[in-house]
């Protein structure tokens, strides 16, 4: 039996039947006609992945959002209603993605609007409200819609940023601890921690974290 392999035909463009068509008229289309039906094209994901690349995204980032035609809508409209870009990445890929996956629902199921996102996180970047404060009004606009101002109204949440009021709340906490303040000045600093966590409760999570730890560490160095 022979092992060799030997050619038994050949077909050429006249056995496919490949030549002109006498009756049909050629088709010729202007630069103009091309470029018209190329600017009603929505766009294509490359383009797209290389537009969030010239915004400074990382790979991870820029992958996560043009995956998703959706979530790049919601992620371009929130930057479009004046939200940082990568702050609008973070809560977008952490927070907003977990409600997501843990509810089983796409990201336009939620009832968080991109215009309130970007609220919320202009109201934490100005100091209105802190971070902390924040993370608990995303899960309720993600669960119940409503707006980012109504809620601060409603729950009474705008942060203390009074030094004054701060102090107060962390003299009492420091009087309220003896024993904590006794083993914060025997070397356990980092006991810092559970006062600013106390003076935080006390607050109900509205002082400035910047001024208490401030304040915290002012008091807790002149009692030493």
């Amino acid at each position: 039996m022979s092992s060799s392999t030997v050619t038994m035909r050949k077909k050429g463009l006249a056995d496919y039947r490949y030549f002109p068509e006498n009756n049909l008229p050629g088709v010729f289309l202007t630069h103009d006609y091309v470029d018209a039906i190329r600017n009603t094209l929505p766009e294509l994901p490359e383009m797209k992945r290389r537009r969030y690349e010239k915004m400074g995204l990382s790979m991870h980032d820029v992958l996560f959002l043009a995956n998703d035609v959706n979530v790049a809508e919601f992620f371009d409209t929130t930057i479009t209603k004046g939200a940082d870009v990568k702050l609008a990445t973070n809560w977008i890929m952490g927070d907003v993605a977990a409600y997501m996956k843990n509810e089983k629902l796409t990201i336009n199921e939620i009832k968080l609007s991109p215009q309130e996102l970007a609220e919320l996180i202009a109201s934490i970047k100005d100091g209105t409200i802190s971070g902390k404060i924040g993370k608990e009004i995303l899960y309720e606009l993600l669960a119940k819609g409503g707006t980012v101002k109504g809620l601060i109204e409603e729950k009474d949440l705008v942060q203390i940023v009074d030094p004054a009021e701060i102090e107060k709340m962390v003299e009492k906490v420091v009087s309220e601890n003896p024993k904590q303040l006794e083993q914060y000045h025997g070397g356990k600093t980092k006991l810092q921690d559970y006062f600013a966590g106390q003076v935080m409760k006390l607050s109900k999570g509205k002082a400035n974290p910047g001024l208490l730890n401030k304040i915290l560490l002012e008091k807790l160095n002149a009692k030493s």
